[in-house]
């Protein structure tokens, strides 16, 4: 059977690779077979080996891991309807037929409800097209409803705890333009916000966050949004601990009985990067990942319950 490759499956920069029988290779580079320029992927990230019966992805040795049923693998077999992760590109594995349904819960990126036909952009066009900005808010508002489609499909699914948070700061980096993100929960122990899900895409920093952003956040339990962090004299703390942080964003995660973590993202290149809908998917991701945690919690308390009761 004739297979195909599809990359970014259901979003608005969905492309379609042919799977021949042989190998190809995966990365961030233009050498690479099907190559993406974007941070999480390495320049040779993965091959991809089709014996024509049996087809195999394999990590080669890339920094952010290659992921099959929200496990990360070395090596491992895929069939046709089945999705993995590079990074944080999602592909799909599409054969003769129609788009398989059998994605798995954990890594799948489901065709967006919102995507139009692609015969409709072969037709003459009657209308001029909208303006520029125009047509680009309209796809910002497209792509942050498709991750809200997605993000509540998460909640539900039968994914792990750890496996849920990191799918929803996952789908952030797909739509937010940052530099770092970073999902904070209460340490029980030490009463501190630890980081618990990590994505950057810069050089390392002493701390992956500003402290001062988050201990702001915390102490008034409302989100704030920053536009240059380096000169927020307002904020608790040492000036000169962020001095290289520009904009940044922050959000407490309550789920009503007081806040467990905080989900913080920023910029170390651009001050002013974040708009009011930004902060305003982020604060959407946060209850999200509130949802899950407080979910989880209950689920444990459960479990304990029947024991006692068993017992």
């Amino acid at each position: 059977m004739v297979l195909t490759l599809v990359m970014n499956p259901g979003l608005p920069e969905e492309q379609s690779f042919p799977l021949p029988v042989g190998s190809i290779t995966i990365g961030r580079t233009k050498d690479n077979d099907v190559f993406c320029l974007h941070k999480s992927l390495s320049r040779r990230h993965a091959k991809v080996e089709n014996d024509g019966g049996t087809v195999r992805i394999s990590d080669l040795q890339s920094k952010n891991g290659v992921f099959h049923n929200g496990k990360r693998v070395q090596k491992c077999e895929i069939r046709e309807g089945d999705s993995f992760r590079c990074g944080d590109i999602t592909f799909l594995v599409e054969g003769a037929t129609t788009r398989s349904p059998k994605m798995s819960a954990a890594a799948q990126t489901l065709p967006s409800p919102l995507a139009m036909d692609a015969s409709a952009s072969r037709r003459p066009t009657r209308q001029p097209p909208p303006p520029p900005v125009v047509m680009e808010e309209d796809q910002r508002y497209k792509e942050k409803l498709f991750l809200l489609i997605r993000a509540s499909e998460i909640l539900v699914s039968e994914t792990s705890l750890e496996n849920a948070l990191e799918e929803l700061i996952i789908l952030a980096v797909q739509v937010l333009e940052v530099d770092r993100i970073v999902l904070l929960t209460l340490d029980d122990t030490t009463g501190e916000m630890r980081p618990r899900v990590l994505k950057t895409f810069t050089g390392s920093a002493p701390r992956p966050y500003s402290k001062r952003v988050v201990d702001w956040v915390v102490d008034n339990g409302s989100p704030a949004s920053f536009g240059d962090v380096s000169g927020e004299h307002s904020l608790p703390g040492d000036v000169r601990e962020d001095a290289a942080v520009r904009a940044a964003m922050a959000i407490p995660v309550n789920p009503g009985g007081g806040i467990i973590g905080v989900l913080y993202a920023d910029s170390i290149t651009r001050a002013d990067a974040f708009r009011p809908d930004d902060l305003a998917m982020l604060r959407a991701l946060a209850n999200f990942a509130a949802v899950a945690i407080e979910g989880e919690s209950l689920r444990r308390s459960d479990r304990r319950s029947l024991i006692n009761a068993g017992s």
